[in-house]
């Protein structure tokens, strides 16, 4: 990656990382965000409390465990930025390998008609970019980074694999609909807590989660084929990991196209739990002025 990006400390740091092995990298990673984020009470209980809510068949004892592995993959995804953010595009591609669905989901991209691809925060979803825009060049949503030099390290990157990156705003929006109805490919991120107005409530591992309705609404709009996605982390590498969506993501009703997207991320969640953001709090905003489950849990 070229060096003609202004540098900060972060940025710097991460391209260090880049040129050491990755396996080595993942080791420390792993090493570094049980030791040290195990201290951070903030994102332990934030997990702790998210694994309670959507995981209530476990133990108190299988919950911990589990978190403790989440905190390694962590600082194992951290450490990995160096690689899929420097490293050339072809190295990154080779550390890739069809998982599950993966075969469909290239057949969908190679095909006729748009392609909406829902990519969760599970495993490291950097690099679903990479390997959707090996196939074709695939158009995103992209919210800058506070840090400036950062923020241009990390656009250079994600421009390096041959995507497109457009603005969180309606000219984004418009230029997304135009992508699915010229028979491209859209990445969206749809476990994130919307804007206000940007989304409905929808059941999500049993409770009520604001849940982006954008990917519904283009859905009905192009008529474009979806599928959830990711990037499962394992010794090999990085295994390709596509599910369809529910058949009622299709739904012109709203809250049930929700309801198919929400079960779908929930099934790729299963596959890899401890690879999931258990760390953000997804239910942060409730219905009717419920009380905020976070809060409650820190009151006790």
């Amino acid at each position: 990656m070229s060096d003609q990006v202004s540098s900060s400390p972060m940025t710097k740091l991460i391209t260090i990382i880049g040129k050491l092995p990755l396996p080595f990298v993942r080791c420390a990673g792993r090493i570094f965000g049980l030791l040290s984020l195990r201290f951070d009470r903030r994102t332990r209980r934030a997990i702790d409390r998210n694994l309670e809510l959507c995981l209530p068949h476990m133990d108190k004892e299988q919950r911990t465990r589990l978190r403790n592995r989440r905190l390694q993959h962590m600082g194992q995804t951290f450490a990995e930025m160096g690689h899929l953010w420097t490293r050339d595009v072809t190295f990154i591609l080779n550390q890739c390998y069809d998982g599950e669905g993966a075969q469909a989901l290239k057949e969908a991209v190679e095909g006729k008609g748009g392609v909406i691809l829902l990519a969760p925060h599970l495993g490291n979803w950097e690099a679903v970019n990479v390997y959707i825009s090996s196939i074709r060049p695939m158009t995103a949503m992209y919210r800058p980074y506070k840090d400036e030099a950062l923020d241009a390290f990390i656009l250079k990157a994600r421009n390096r694999a041959g995507g497109e990156l457009v603005p969180t705003n309606r000219r984004g929006v418009m230029q997304i609909v135009k992508t699915l109805n010229a028979d491209g490919v859209v990445g969206m991120l749809p476990d994130q807590v919307p804007q206000k107005g940007s989304g409905e409530f929808a059941p999500f591992f049993g409770h009520q989660a604001y849940t982006m309705t954008l990917a519904s609404q283009l859905a009905q709009k192009t008529n474009a084929k979806a599928f959830v996605v990711g990037c499962i982390q394992t010794k090999k590498g990085f295994e390709m990991t596509a599910l369809e969506v529910d058949p009622r993501f299709y739904d012109a009703d709203v809250s049930t196209s929700l309801e198919g997207m929400n079960t779908t991320i929930e099934q790729l969640v299963q596959r890899a739990p401890s690879q999931y953001q258990w760390e953000y709090k997804r239910f942060k905003i409730q219905p009717h002025d419920a009380l905020n489950p976070y809060k409650e849990h820190d009151q006790q």
